[in-house]
């Protein structure tokens, strides 16, 4: 009888130490998407079906407002600047621009998948990675999700543009529709001295045609490579395998479901816990969608993509819920940055969502807009239901929770900023275990967040802000450029929970208060400072430059090949 207690005993530590995990995903979704954080248009029963069954986080930040340093931090727990996968001046590229190029996440780092591994975890990442693929060598696949902790991987390795969509679209030429003329007139304006200097037999005419000849290849290179940027980046990868290039859009996102649902299902027949991140290309352009959502909603391409990517997350939840596995799993749904406002499409139609009641949005990392999303943690028996959290959390803190839950042991040999909520979240704790927090643009902190002891008052000290075109909250270009941002002297403080929408700017000299309060959190960024030290950087020029020698290609040289599981 003694024995039997003991086994029952064992089984029920182990159940308690082994929850599933799924992670969630979502790209470019923006706070006021869904309709559980505001919208009233969008139809979204899925996610806030979900919003009621656990915890709402009404404060949740990411470290970065673009989707390559934000993801990184997501999987490590540490801030980009830590990882490296921030740029550093001359470049000021935030993201990775090409597949076949050598930037990516360090193997050196501990991803949240290689903390389930450790454990005994089945491991699966479906859909978007964006964190680098090979590094020196063709297919050397260094930065591969497979060699970041995963078991299983079927998606698309960099993030879903425009011109993945035959329909003319393009960022590249949308964004610089003259750039064929200003590429002849820079040509023509060397020429032109060139032709007079020879006739002249000046040493010149040599100089010149050294810079004329670098002036065609550079303009020649970046017209090639984003020219066929559909050509190179649109691949879908099951583990190691180029399976289609380029992408049918149309059907992805139903692709990325069965994909999730029959990693659910082999789990279940293993009876292996799971850590599973379903990493969706919704909601980032090019908005494609299946015929049973297009034209749907309210709201055009982008209403459909939402409506679509909701579906999608609900059939999988379905899934777990019928396989039994949903009392016993955490579910973390969120998005990688806030929504992007100057998306545009081929007709000038809004191909961005809204992030209301915050200012600003995508690549905007000093206002909420572009940092604060919409996030929902649920875990039966753990979380109680319907409740939310408004104390700032970031998502870094779930490499922390996580690895907790899941009795892996956090790395002591590296600076962990991600910290444990689920005391928060299970009410055991009143007050976030993030007192500061940092928000980088780039390289540099735009601005930084204190929640102090007591009280509940959440204050902001922006140091540069996004420089808007008049009267607007979002800048001309595709996004707001860092090294554009408005240099503020003296620095702002904004009170976040009585000012959402950061109209209140309040002069940190103004009074003795609010300078007392400026000097505690100078402090804290000298020491945050100091902790991260010299950045080496993963995303430089050099990283960043498309390399021919690295591109995949599936059936050389037509590169073009259809998923056969699904063909």
């Amino acid at each position: 009888m003694m024995q039997t207690w003991r086994i029952i005993l064992c089984i029920s530590m182990v159940t308690a130490k082994s929850p599933n995990i799924l992670l969630i995903i979502v790209d470019d979704l923006g706070y006021g998407d869904v309709g559980c954080f505001g919208n009233q248009t969008i139809r979204t029963p899925s996610i806030d079906k979900l919003s009621t069954q656990g915890v709402k986080l009404t404060h949740h930040l990411t470290s970065s407002a673009l989707c390559t340093p934000s993801r990184s931090s997501l999987l490590t727990g540490r801030y980009p600047s830590r990882t490296g996968m921030v740029p550093t001046p001359p470049s000021r590229f935030g993201v990775i621009l090409f597949l076949a190029s050598s930037a990516g996440l360090p193997q050196s780092e501990i991803t949240i998948a290689e903390q389930a591994k450790s454990k005994g975890y089945k491991t699966g990442l479906i859909g978007k990675w964006h964190l680098g693929w090979s590094e020196s060598k063709y297919n050397d696949s260094v930065f591969h999700p497979l060699n970041h902790g995963f078991d299983y991987y079927y998606g698309h390795p960099l993030t879903n543009m425009q011109d993945w969509y035959d329909d003319g679209s393009s960022v590249f030429y949308s964004q610089n529709p003259m750039i064929h003329w200003q590429a002849l007139a820079s040509i023509i304006a060397i020429m032109l001295p060139m032709y007079f200097l020879y006739r002249k037999k000046y040493i010149g005419a040599v100089i010149l045609s050294l810079i004329l000849f670098l002036i065609c290849f550079v303009w020649g290179y970046v017209f090639f490579a984003f020219h066929h940027v559909t050509l190179f980046n649109s691949l879908l990868y099951r583990n190691f395998d180029l399976v289609e290039q380029p992408i049918n859009l149309e059907t992805l996102s139903e692709r990325y479901t069965k994909e999730s649902i029959e990693f659910l299902e082999n789990s279940q027949k293993e009876n292996v816990p799971f850590l599973l991140v379903v990493s969706w290309s919704h909601v980032h352009t090019a908005l494609i969608t299946s015929k049973q959502f297009r034209g749907k909603s309210k709201h055009g391409r982008y209403g459909d993509a939402v409506e679509e990517m909701d579906y999608g997350t609900g059939q999988i939840l379905s899934s777990l819920a019928k396989l039994g596995l949903a009392d016993d799993t955490l579910v973390y749904f969120t998005s990688d940055n806030g929504a992007h406002l100057e998306e545009r499409g081929l007709h000038g139609e809004v191909d961005g969502g809204v992030n209301t009641p915050f200012k600003g949005g995508k690549a905007q990392t000093s206002v909420d807009g572009g940092i604060r999303v919409p996030s929902i943690v649920r875990f039966p028996n753990q979380i109680k239901e319907n409740i939310e959290i408004s104390e700032p959390t970031t998502q870094m803190d779930m490499f922390t929770t996580i690895s907790n839950l899941m009795g892996a042991d956090i790395p002591k040999d590296r600076f962990i900023d991600g910290k444990d909520i689920m005391p928060l979240m299970k009410q055991k704790e009143k007050i976030t275990p993030n007192p500061f927090l940092y928000h980088y643009c780039n390289n540099e902190i735009h601005a930084m967040r204190y929640r102090p002891p007591k009280g509940n008052q959440i204050w902001k000290l922006v140091f540069k802000e996004p420089n808007y075109m008049p009267g607007e909250t979002k800048c001309a270009g595709l996004v707001c450029a860092c090294k554009n941002a408005i240099v503020l002297d003296p620095p702002v403080f904004y009170e976040m929970t009585s000012d959402l929408g950061e109209q209140k700017p309040i002069p940190s000299d103004s009074s003795e208060k609010y300078r007392n309060l400026r000097d505690i959190l100078m402090k804290e960024l000298d020491d945050h400072v100091k902790s991260v030290g010299t950045i080496n950087s993963q995303l430089t020029i050099s990283k960043l430059l498309w390399n021919p020698l690295l591109q995949p290609c599936c059936n050389f040289p037509s590169c073009k090949c259809t998923d056969p599981k699904y063909s």
